[in-house]
């Protein structure tokens, strides 16, 4: 079922989607972090493929290291917009990504602090913003061919208010707080006039928000040195179903989470040869600490009682990523930039049984200019483009059918569906439905563009 309801406490757009298996399965949710994450946070940092955890310094910080913030240059608002495009495949079917695009906003100011705190204190916004809504959440099969590292994680609000503070002359820390809404409430459906299924959804939106922390420090005039932490971030889902069919009351309970993002921990160098720096940035984080995109169900059946689903165990992996980017000044007012990233991929290669869950490990490359004007006054204009290209490595999928009464997770294998009948040849050998059998091959790329202007107050 699909709603896309009114929601308690003034948020009148997320979109819940949920897809049940025999009313009673398990479901893959899609959603697993930001927009800011999978493509970067302004066309700066976007086009040197997100490296810059010891060099950011404008309202990007808010996201690659708070620390940044306080390096910020007087007053600035920055607004644009990026998108994406998929040549994502699974066998020969292109996947497309769902709000591919999105409008950029920053802000960053010197806090109006006097004395000793004179133009130590910075403070920061970093939002990502959906044309048309909040969030939102898709739950799958499980046995969907889909790539969840890509397809959902381009839907949802970004919304980052930071600090950076100077501490000496070498030394900066800084913090943000990630937020978003979580959701809980109910579903009634019932019959309706027409004896279509009608249902009404009310959901409770409350916040919640996670750390990023970092700092940076200055050994040498020309070397900066810098660290960041993300925590762990989630959106929890629960929603208590209350549905009427033929008379009959069927009660559906369904937790899960989306949106999410590992424990994340970075480090960056720079080297900053007068007009130019070059930036490497090395990261890890925590995909083996996930507890995988799936609903789970529970119900209460009349004349059967209750229920609950049984969700594959995914063993995820924890990643590492490397970024290196550099920028140089070629003419007075252009900026020349240019990165490459690489990350592995947090989904188990290997997947013999229902999951179908498509990715590899990626490689980004990225390129960008920087146009900078002074106006009157002496308040400076600059506009950033960039583009990138991710480029995820293919991977084939084999499938295993488990022999008859041997025991195993469904992650590790599928079961004959049908049981052989000697009078009846069509039940004879394996009856497979997994979309992945006997196997499949996946892979591709993802397009990225935007632009961003900035503004000096």
């Amino acid at each position: 079922m699909s709603n896309a309801p009114p929601v308690r406490g003034g948020h009148r757009h997320v979109l819940v989607v949920v897809a049940l298996v025999g009313g009673v399965g398990g479901a893959a949710g899609t959603s697993h972090a930001n927009p800011a994450e999978v493509f970067g946070l302004g066309s700066r940092r976007a086009g040197q493929a997100g490296a810059g955890i010891a060099t950011v310094d404008d309202f990007a910080a808010t996201l690659i290291n708070p620390a940044g913030l306080a390096r910020s240059h007087g007053k600035a608002v920055t607004f644009g917009g990026q998108g994406a495009v998929s040549n994502l495949r699974v066998d020969d079917r292109r996947l497309p990504l769902s709000d591919p695009a999105g409008a950029i906003v920053g802000l960053v100011a010197p806090a109006p602090l006097g004395g000793p705190l004179a133009d130590r204190v910075h403070i920061g916004l970093g939002m990502y913003v959906l044309p048309g809504g909040i969030a939102r959440i898709v739950a799958r099969v499980p046995s969907e061919p889909f790539y969840p590292y890509y397809q959902g994680r381009t839907e949802r609000i970004v919304i980052l208010p930071g600090v950076g503070v100077r501490l000496t002359d070498r030394l900066e820390v800084g913090a943000t707080a990630n937020f978003l809404a979580g959701l809980g409430g109910g579903i009634q459906a019932g019959e309706g006039a027409t004896r279509a299924l009608e249902a009404r959804v009310d959901e409770k939106v409350p916040t919640i928000a996670r750390v990023i922390a970092g700092a940076t420090w200055s050994p040498l005039e020309q070397l900066r040195v810098g660290a960041v932490f993300r925590q762990r971030f989630e959106v929890p889902f629960a929603t208590a179903a209350e549905i009427e069919v033929a008379g009959e009351p069927i009660d559906l309970d369904l937790r899960a989470t989306g949106q999410f993002t590992p424990t994340t921990f970075g480090a960056g160098v720079a080297w900053l040869p007068g007009a130019a720096e070059v930036s490497l940035d090395l990261s890890y984080a925590r995909w083996s600490a996930y507890s995988g995109p799936f609903v789970a169900v529970k119900s209460a059946l009349p004349l059967v009682g209750p229920l609950a689903a049984e969700l594959p165990t995914v063993p995820w992996k924890d990643t590492f990523a490397a970024r290196l980017g550099a920028e140089a000044t070629i003419a007075p007012g252009v900026i020349l930039r240019g990165g490459y990233g690489f990350e592995t991929s947090p989904v188990p290669a290997h997947q013999p049984g229902v999951t179908n869950l498509l990715d590899g490990n990626k490689h980004t490359v990225a390129a960008g200019i920087g146009l900078v004007q002074v106006r009157a006054g002496g308040k400076a204009v600059r506009i950033d483009l960039h583009a990138q290209a991710q480029l995820v490595q293919g991977r084939r999928i084999d499938k295993r059918i488990f022999a008859a009464g041997e025991d195993g997770d469904s992650f590790d294998g599928l079961r004959d569906e049908v049981i052989d009948d000697p009078a009846v040849p069509a039940t004879q050998g394996a009856q497979i439905s997994n979309p992945g059998y006997p196997g499949l091959d996946a892979g591709g790329q993802v397009f990225a563009g935007g632009l961003t202007v900035e503004l000096e107050l």
